[in-house]
């Protein structure tokens, strides 16, 4: 059976709403932190001097490139930092630590007006739900991708697959590993 179109006009209807409502904050529980912040990858921000990487994301890495509709290649990572900066421009930026691995940028969810930034970059397609450490984004980025936006209007490589690819190229051109692949963020 096919579906009418009323129905379709619902779905979409739907989806439009789930894409234009700022998803919920996940986290929580420890340190906070406000001030101004500052971009400094897609994914990080530096908040009254301390950097915070925004927790269940990940955004391409310094280096990366993506392609656009078009398939001209451009360079995603600036793209995603400048995203990132006109999100929290001028605004003060709350962010709530979470517990981090050792020798890893701390964790943070953050929020600009009482928004989740992470969400807003995947929502905005400037930013992949890192699904390795949290499911809290997937059903955003499935939206994002849908509605091509951002990255998703072209061709994207996730970052942590960027990083292992470019490791293992690393690895090949010297005979040995600088690094593990570890594919995380």
């Amino acid at each position: 059976m096919r579906p009418t179109l009323p129905l379709l006009i619902a779905i979409l209807a739907q989806s439009a709403a789930a894409l234009a409502a700022a998803p919920p904050p996940v986290g929580g529980g420890g340190d906070v932190i406000e001030g101004h912040a500052q971009a400094t990858e897609g994914d990080t921000l530096l908040v009254d001097g301390g950097e915070i990487r925004l927790y269940g994301i990940d955004a391409p890495d310094p280096g990366q490139t993506c392609r656009n509709r078009r398939g001209a290649s451009y360079d995603c990572f600036a793209q995603a930092t400048k995203e990132l900066q006109a999100i929290v421009q001028d605004k003060i930026v709350r962010c709530t630590t979470k517990e981090s691995p050792p020798k890893q940028r701390r964790l943070g969810v953050c929020t600009v007006e009482g928004r989740d930034v992470a969400g807003i970059m995947v929502r905005a397609g400037w930013a992949l739900a890192y699904t390795a450490l949290t499911p809290d984004y997937y059903n955003t980025q499935v939206l994002a991708m849908s509605h091509r936006a951002g990255m998703w209007g072209g061709r994207v490589e996730p970052p942590w697959l960027w990083r292992d690819r470019q490791a293992a190229l690393e690895a090949d051109a010297t005979g040995k590993p600088k690094k593990k692949p570890s594919g995380q963020p």
